[in-house]
């Protein structure tokens, strides 16, 4: 364990965590693969014959496998160096569930052949296009599987090649600072009411979201609800619109904090995160309580982000809230 944390500390000194990595000599390492192995023993039994049999041809054809092994090296560290990795856009999830993340390669000035991504502590590898010749900037997604809440916090990633005749490893460990929100784990029950209050209220808790009567049709806004899009209309190519109806008194739900006695600050949240989106799917308005923060009452996407974003970022020290993903 001792050797491991120097050598981590060893690794975030010489390779800091970065949102886009240009591959150096720095960053890059290179080894004799088990075929490059064998290849120098050919090597060195045929230098032995040689010199048993003071063989001219046997020495041109040492010197000239000696000089393809040197050449191979220089093109296997040639195929990764200048490789630039970069973090894809932001990603969100449910702890326990797997999703993938997207990583771009870029190089404007050569390809890269034979590269193989795959996260440093997971089995699960993803070859780069079967492969194939990566140029330009080309995006891969490797399946990641979410564990806590919070910040997306990733591994190092390893990216290695074995390219062109397979003598040498040249590999690296990146870590890039993927963005992206883990929200909890969700809980499906029933809903528990809040404190003094019953179910559904329909008093000054009432609110006009408009769900009754159709009146019309307006442009898509953000945080509109995905159920009043008009999608036969966008199907036709007339543009996103957002279905409008007369005003209605809505059933509205506190989602509370202090409804849910008893449980652990986990179990709480997961709680919280099944009645979001269980008063999303049924249609009605709900608002989120919780010690030292109330998110007012409301519907669509945009409030489903807000408060599952709060939910998955409660309690937690934020060492850097400017990686917050924007709501």
């Amino acid at each position: 364990n001792l050797l491991r944390g120097k050598f981590k500390s060893w690794l975030d000194s010489r390779i800091p965590p970065a949102s886009q990595v240009t591959l150096s000599q720095r960053s890059i390492f290179i080894v004799p693969s088990k075929t490059g192995g064998m290849f120098l023993l050919l090597l060195i039994l045929l230098l032995i014959t040689a010199i048993n049999y003071q063989n001219s041809l046997i020495y041109g054809l040492v010197f000239w496998l000696f000089s393809i092994g040197l050449s191979a090296m220089i093109f296997t560290y040639r195929n990764l160096s200048g490789l630039t990795l970069k973090a894809g856009n932001a990603v969100v999830g449910f702890a326990g569930n797997t999703i993938e993340i997207p990583i771009r390669l870029a190089d404007s000035k050569r390809s890269h052949y034979g590269l193989s991504l795959s996260w440093a502590q997971n089995k699960a590898d993803n070859e780069v296009a079967d492969s194939s010749t990566i140029s330009n900037e080309t995006e891969v997604k490797i399946p990641f599987s979410l564990n806590t809440r919070g910040h997306l916090k990733t591994p190092r990633l390893k990216l290695q090649t074995r390219y062109p005749f397979g003598l040498y490893t040249c590999w690296t460990w990146v870590r890039l600072k993927s963005p992206g929100i883990v929200y909890p784990k969700p809980i499906t029950t029933p809903f528990i009411a809040a404190e003094g209050q019953g179910d559904d209220l329909q008093a000054d808790a009432n609110l006009a979201l408009g769900n009754d009567e159709f009146i019309g049709l307006r442009s898509y806004q953000a945080g509109d609800s995905l159920k009043h899009i008009a999608w036969k209309y966008l199907a036709k190519g007339k543009g996103l619109l957002t279905k409008e109806y007369d005003n209605q008194q809505l059933s509205m739900q506190w989602l509370d904090w202090h409804s849910l006695q008893g449980m652990t600050e986990e179990s709480r949240l997961s709680h919280l995160t099944g009645w979001s989106l269980q008063a999303e799917q049924e249609g009605r308005a709900y608002g989120l309580r919780l010690p030292g923060q109330t998110i007012a009452p409301s519907q669509g996407d945009g409030h489903r982000k807000q408060c599952l974003t709060a939910l998955a970022l409660y309690n937690l020290n934020l060492a850097n809230p400017s990686e917050q993903v924007s709501r």
